[in-house]
């Protein structure tokens, strides 16, 4: 049996477009309703793509600023 190779993947990329994902539900978490629905499955989103970054950069704080608003990732 002969293995798979995986293909390779654009970790910048990935990471980019998890990104701009992370932007939308932040965005949307602040702008519903305390303790609905809705805030609780944005904030999962931010916890997984929060998960899926650190898997892929080994930086558990990739998305996270550092300092007085200094971005990790330019815009």
């Amino acid at each position: 049996m002969t293995k798979r190779t995986r293909p390779r993947i654009d970790v910048d990329a990935v990471v980019d477009r998890l990104g701009h994902c992370r932007d939308a539900m932040v965005e949307l978490s602040a702008a519903s309703a305390p303790r609905s629905m809705t805030r609780a499955a944005a904030d999962q989103m931010i916890t997984n793509i929060d998960e899926v970054a650190w898997m892929l950069t080994g930086e558990r704080d990739h998305f996270f600023t550092r300092g007085h608003g200094a971005q990790l990732r330019p815009r």
